[in-house]
């Protein structure tokens, strides 16, 4: 089955789910998708990175198709956030004329080619991500719990965790809240550099 194929039985049915104006979650959407009775997405899309990133990708190209059109058709508005997905009703004396055309979300997943990501370029926007979660105050904060000063690089945090997690273990007399500020700090901070 090509994309294609899927776009319309599952604009369809986002448009079914979508018109008692209840909010939802992309959760909650991929999950009613991958029931029996949708029959659109497989019991194992949301367990592999790649075919996680299909499901989501279709899902939310179908989202901003139907918004797009709902403001088309003046009928109805459509809230897509990453906690909260939910249909209004057009306003009767809007002047709004379309969702904002300068959304670069809209504009990602209204391209079909991304669709084709690769498996390097997924990992790739989930680091990114990741980077980009995590604040530059973090990481100096990060980097000062693990007595280390910029620029610094993955081997290097990688020993002065060891270094710190053997001398301020608990089972070697260390205080429990430095060990879990030093792994937290770690956690962190690998997520950026390694």
């Amino acid at each position: 089955m090509t994309a294609e194929d899927t776009l319309q039985p599952l604009q369809a049915l986002l448009s079914l789910r979508l018109a008692d104006g209840r909010p939802c979650s992309e959760y909650d959407l991929l999950r009613w998708l991958q029931q029996p009775q949708q029959g659109l997405f497989s019991p194992t899309a949301l367990q592999e990175t790649q075919s996680m990133f299909q499901a989501h990708f279709l899902l939310m190209h179908c989202l901003y198709s139907l918004r797009q059109q709902w403001a088309n058709e003046r009928s109805a508005l459509l809230d897509i956030s990453a906690l909260q997905i939910q249909k209004h009703p057009w306003p009767a004396h809007s002047q709004q004329q379309q969702p904002d055309q300068h959304d670069p979300l809209a504009a990602y997943y209204l391209d079909l080619q991304h669709l084709q990501t690769s498996d390097d370029d997924i990992e790739q926007l989930l680091r990114n991500f990741w980077q980009r979660l995590l604040q530059p105050a973090d990481e100096a904060a990060d980097l000062a719990t693990l007595e280390l000063q910029p620029p610094t690089d993955a081997g290097e945090i990688r020993l002065q965790y060891r270094k710190l997690a053997m001398r301020h273990h608990p089972d070697r007399g260390g205080q429990p809240e430095r060990f879990r500020d030093i792994q937290s700090a770690y956690q962190r901070l690998r997520q950026r550099y390694l």
